[in-house]
């Protein structure tokens, strides 16, 4: 089975130019910013934290496999492990502040 091209990288920048990042959630069906977590409700964080930990697997096999990690593949592979990761930490963050 072939891995799945990797999503498009579009950084959203905020007012102050600098930049927010998000996650497209097909489970959720909308685009969650990062500064948004924690206004989820806990079903929600339940099933993004579902989908980030699969898209943080999918972008690190995917990354691993890579022949040139210096390449824009590879480059696109790191972002996507980034940006789950920091979906995960806010995940947590959520949490513990119910």
């Amino acid at each position: 089975m072939q891995p799945r091209p990797p999503a498009p990288f579009k950084p959203q920048a905020a007012a102050d130019g600098s930049h927010i990042p998000f996650f497209r959630s097909f489970i959720l069906g909308k685009t969650v910013e990062l500064d948004k977590v924690v206004t989820l409700s806990l079903r929600e964080l339940d099933l993004l934290e579902i989908e980030t930990l699969a898209a943080l697997d999918e972008a690190r096999h995917n990354h691993e496999h890579l022949e040139d990690k210096q390449s824009e593949d590879g480059a696109c592979e790191y972002r996507r492990m980034k940006t789950a990761s920091y979906f995960q930490a806010a995940i947590k963050i959520a949490r513990a502040l119910r």
